[in-house]
């Protein structure tokens, strides 16, 4: 090592002194501007994804020319700025066994195409499955910090409640969700029991995020009531059910709050029944209460005869089904009219196969094995999240709804985690909180 005065004693070594800081000083200057780049890419492609979830919950509001509804438009947006984000950054974070046995899934879905009943059908199932392949990609490659799954389920809940209040807004102007049945509502052009499902996976992630926030906790309890209230409003019985045990998730983690904030709550719970009581339709409650009735006679809401013609066609065709999105044609000669399954897995199963139901449960149980490793509050979301979507989708085809596969990417990306965030180094990992 040369002491000052010895590198002045070497020709020329002065001069470079200079021309040596200056270089180090613009490679600093370089490596600034690219992370602020980067940084800035990184925000871009969260908000992008941020904006899609706020839009979920309004599917099907004001169909487009060529891109379709407002939430696809907005999708779209979203994958080109997510994937340009990822390409920049030039890496991508490990597959997890969802993500893989997901992937297989889709595959399998675009091969039965080559014996599909309705190929034409398949094609597009097939495409549906590849964007919501891209969303839960996306989740896990954009939005692994806690911060930004809070955020995302933030979104989530303001879309929801969005679509909450105008449902409550059309019950009040008088505008039915179908004619045919007294007391049904829905806002946003939507059916009633999706939109049902819809507004009660948004409950346990409100009560999630309002555990996080001290000071505006209250802001997001105020969607429970809401959410309830259009609930029933729906008068979806499946969605009742589903909303009973979303709830769930509140006296399961009451323990973490004071008892100032217990007995507020109570307070409201109670308010809540009240107001839920003198403001709901007596035509909405009444279908509401016919459920157990509905039930034990087998008819499940028109379900039960789709269901056993569905079950003759998985017997005809047990291994690789009839090919995706073929449900309605299949059954069609039996019950003589074309309808959905309304139940997922009797879906996948005459659709899909065997093997196309065998990897869906697989892509189910990669995300279930991991969460004993989840920290308590996250543990009990997904579980609650996944018995939700579990009882919801027992009477609804959503098995290639954006709503069920938001959900499944949330949960993969709370299970996996620790490893990604082992594997971003300093630098990125600073770039990619919110």
């Amino acid at each position: 090592m040369l002491t000052s005065k010895e590198r002045l004693a070497v020709p020329g070594a002065s001069a470079a002194v200079p021309g040596l800081l200056r270089s180090r000083n613009a490679g600093d200057a370089r490596e600034h501007a690219t992370c602020s780049a980067f940084d800035a890419m990184s925000k871009a492609a969260f908000w992008s994804l941020w904006c899609f979830v706020l839009v979920l919950p309004w599917d099907v509001l004001t169909k487009l020319p060529v891109v379709g509804s407002i939430p696809r438009l907005v999708g779209l947006v979203a994958s080109a700025v997510g994937v340009l984000y990822i390409v920049v950054r030039r890496r991508v974070r490990p597959l997890s066994w969802f993500h893989l046995f997901a992937m297989l899934f889709v595959l399998w879905a675009g091969a039965t195409s080559l014996w599909s009943v309705d190929p034409e059908a398949t094609g597009m199932v097939f495409l549906t499955y590849l964007q919501l392949l891209v969303l839960v990609w996306l989740i896990s490659e954009i939005g692994w910090s806690p911060d930004r799954q809070r955020a995302l389920f933030q979104a989530y809940v303001l879309g929801a409640g969005v679509a909450a209040v105008l449902t409550i807004h059309d019950y009040v102007s008088g505008v039915v969700a179908l004619e045919t049945v007294a007391g049904r509502f829905a806002a946003l052009n939507q059916d009633p029991n999706d939109l049902g499902l819809t507004l009660a996976l948004g409950l346990p992630m409100a009560w999630y995020v309002s555990l996080s926030q001290t000071r505006s906790a209250w802001l997001w309890r105020l969607y429970l009531p809401l959410a309830i209230t259009a609930i029933l409003l729906t008068a979806s019985r499946g969605a009742v059910l589903s909303a009973l045990v979303a709830l769930g998730l509140i006296p399961w983690t009451l323990a973490r709050l004071r008892t100032r904030t217990k007995a507020a709550l109570y307070a409201l719970a109670v308010g809540s029944l009240l107001l839920a009581s003198s403001f709901v339709p007596e035509s909405s409650l009444a279908r509401i209460a016919s459920t157990a009735a509905d039930i034990e006679a087998g008819y499940f809401g028109g379900r039960g005869a789709v269901w056993i013609a569905g079950l003759e066609v998985a017997r005809e065709h047990p291994l690789a089904g009839v090919g995706a999105g073929g449900f309605e044609t299949a059954v069609e000669p039996t019950i003589h009219q074309e309808m959905v399954a309304h139940q997922v897995f009797l879906s996948i199963l005459v659709e899909d196969g065997t093997v196309g139901l065998l990897l869906f449960v697989a892509m189910l149980a990669a995300l279930l094995t991991p969460l004993r490793h989840l920290p308590s509050l996250q543990q009990r979301l997904s579980i609650v999240l996944l018995l939700t979507l579990a009882v919801g989708t027992m009477a609804l085809s959503w098995d290639h709804r954006k709503q069920f596969w938001f959900v499944l990417g949330m949960l993969a990306v709370q299970v996996a985690e620790p490893t990604a965030r082992s594997t971003l180094s300093p630098t990125r990992r600073r770039a990619s909180t919110v």
